[in-house]
């Protein structure tokens, strides 16, 4: 086409330039040199951002026995030009807001519409299975593990239905909480497939201040904002991206994605792997959320990603945390804090599976971003995990500014969540510990079948636990049924874990002299395996957003390497299982998975707690190093 013949040109007759003859050529020219977006020819920059901010359905208790009804089956999720088959709870991603009053009888009928083709790869324990047999955990509940209520061992089959019983505590803390697929083997897959969503129990207006009451349900459920993290466009090109899960999972090849594009021979997925690593908010990308100059809100925020950490804060235009708008930490893991509280470096951390409340206002009109930032400083800290570097949600602020102050006080703990920082040693009547280790093992082991229980527990006796962890990944640790408080940061002064590249095996080396294989090993130990030492642990800084606080009640709490965490917990109301996990839930699928029990007061406590004759969190109990010779990570870090 010769463009020249298209210059503007004066018309004869009229005296006037053909301005619409250049405007129609030129949109023939365009529309022929860029085609219209599509799964054929896909737009990196047109994914559909910035639609207007909208909360999941909402199912919310009518203060009497209730149901809900949950299908898992396959539906699109669409983002502009980009359509996407996935594993949905009612179609939709998120799955629906559940919200739950103290005393509900919840009914929840969980129908998996999902095909018995495929499901069964035949790959062996451990390993990634199952793709469409699923089941529901309720995160944070503190509720009964046992039949019919949230027991993760449960298997829905495809084409089957189950029904849950939920009894909500009369006590139970109201708080923000979440719901996701826990099938093991298949856990990570289904949730970065769209299988999760929020729950919330409920607050008693009665029990909030005035200032808390007004940014929250039920009283002032529109400053309420509802922001649910998912990892589900993750596709950029390691292990963990989502076409990676698919062809491993044995997916069914016409939801994979491996459509031609027609100006080349690259496939879709390629396409992906390259242009698409984002988190969506409540099945959005970046949506925009309009706010009102200095009007409180309750930003309750779950981070229902498999794998990556967030760091959030909220920023100016430019991406430069911004002063104009103030935040107050309010909750952690659906657990009210002492008092309302200022970020530790304007930074809130949500680890995989962890929660966080939010007071924000923004005194200054304006547009800010709320986003994940991985910031050096935190590094030492956080360790080597997956770390999201992007904008969550863009916050448009308008109207008038006004005066609105920050509550001074929030609502006091449940009775089942006693502050026991400075309970008597007396009091402690067990202490047990759990190491994390190399090659998805919890207790030198991993999950096992038939059921192995690695420890025992009565009911109302307080528990003292160390989390060690001898990897040098760091793992965010998640325990079922019962919060516990962060008490105290340790010496780490066990072994250090070393595995093969493959993972096939691993075996512990001695701190003090890291040639010098420990004496106290795991059952699976090879004394003729050697790996190359490993670059230094990194030391861990105390007062980096890596750390929790100390006096925090948590459920799930990110161990950094050679970190020694003392926890205390009492267990209340039920009896059962506690299922602990790492939750980078493709990590709980390959085994860092392990089983504890409750049993009332009186009964035995019997349990496998050793691993090859050796406790967990043992090295080498020799006359060069005695028992209680007690090495700080300064020291090592330093010889």
């Amino acid at each position: 086409m010769n463009l020249a013949s298209s210059a503007p040109r004066c018309d004869k007759k009229t005296g006037k330039h053909s301005l619409w003859v250049v405007m129609l050529m030129l949109t023939f020219v365009d529309a022929e040199m860029s085609p219209e977006c599509s799964m054929t020819y896909p737009c990196a920059d047109k994914l559909g951002q910035g639609a207007a901010y909208a909360k999941p359905v909402q199912l919310t208790s009518p203060g009497r026995p209730w149901t809900v009804n949950l299908t898992v089956d396959i539906g699109t999720i669409t983002f502009d030009w980009l359509q996407l088959k996935r594993r949905l709870y009612n179609g939709g991603i998120p799955g629906p807001t559940i919200t739950v009053r103290r005393g509900d009888v919840l009914t929840l009928n969980l129908k998996n519409n999902l095909s018995p083709v495929g499901n069964e790869l035949g790959v062996g324990l451990n390993q990634r299975n199952h793709p469409n047999t699923t089941n529901i955990h309720t995160h944070g509940l503190h509720i009964s593990a046992q039949d019919p209520q949230d027991n993760v061992l449960v298997s829905v089959e495809p084409g089957s239905k189950y029904q849950y019983v939920y009894q909500i505590h009369p006590h139970h803390a109201a708080g923000t909480l979440y719901y996701h697929a826990h099938h093991h083997e298949a856990a990570g897959f289904q949730v970065q497939s769209g299988l999760a969503g929020m729950i919330i129990v409920e607050d008693d207006p009665s029990d909030m201040p005035p200032e808390l009451n007004a940014a929250s349900c039920p009283s002032h459920c529109e400053n309420d904002i509802q922001l649910f993290f998912q990892d589900s466009l993750m596709y950029v090109d390691d292990e963990m991206a989502f076409w990676e899960l698919q062809r491993t999972m044995h997916d069914y090849v016409g939801f994979r994605n491996f459509e031609k594009i027609s100006s080349g021979n690259t496939t879709l997925v390629d396409w992906l792997s390259r242009n698409v690593n984002y988190f969506i908010t409540n099945g959005q990308l970046q949506p925009s959320l309009g706010m009102t100059t200095s009007q409180i809100y309750r930003f309750r925020m779950v981070n229902a990603g498999g794998q990556h950490t967030l760091e959030l804060y909220i920023a100016d235009g430019a991406g430069n945390p911004t002063s104009k708008c103030e935040i107050r930490e309010i909750a952690l893991d659906g657990i009210y804090l002492p008092k309302p509280r200022i970020l530790r470096g304007g930074q809130t951390l949500l680890v995989a599976g962890a929660k966080a409340d939010w007071l924000v206002k923004c005194d200054t009109p304006g547009t800010y971003k709320l986003a994940s930032y991985p910031r050096k400083s935190n590094a030492a800290s956080i360790g080597l995990i997956k770390r999201y570097d992007d904008v969550l949600a863009t916050l448009v602020v308008s109207g008038a500014e006004s005066v609105k102050k920050f509550p001074s006080s929030l609502p006091s703990l449940a009775p089942y969540l006693r502050d026991l920082q400075n309970a008597d040693e007396t009091e402690v009547k067990a202490r047990f510990t759990v190491e994390l280790g190399p090659s998805q093992t919890l207790n030198r082991e991993k999950w096992s079948h038939p059921v192995k229980y690695r420890y025992g527990m009565r009911l109302n006796e307080l528990q003292e636990w160390s989390f060690l962890n001898s990897d040098n990944r760091s793992h965010p640790l998640h325990m079922h049924v019962n919060h516990f408080q962060v008490i105290s940061y340790n010496n780490y002064t066990g072994g250090i874990g070393l595995s093969t590249d493959d993972e096939s095996n691993w075996y512990l080396v001695d701190m003090k002299d890291q040639t010098d294989k420990c004496y106290y090993q795991h059952a699976g130990f090879d004394p003729e395996i050697n790996v190359e030492r490993e670059e230094r642990y990194p030391p861990v800084i105390d007062g980096e957003l890596g750390l929790s606080q100390i006096g925090d009640y948590r459920d799930t709490l990110l161990i950094p390497p050679l970190t020694n965490v003392t926890v205390r917990f009492i267990p209340r109301d039920y009896v059962g299982d506690v299922i602990i996990h790492c939750h980078i839930l493709q990590h709980e699928d390959r085994g860092m998975m392990m089983a504890a029990k409750i049993v009332n007061e009186g009964e035995s406590t019997s349990a496998d707690v050793k691993s090859g004759g050796a406790y967990p969190g043992t090295c080498r109990l020799t006359d060069r190093y005695p028992p209680n010779s007690a090495y700080t990570l300064a020291e090592e870090i330093e010889g």
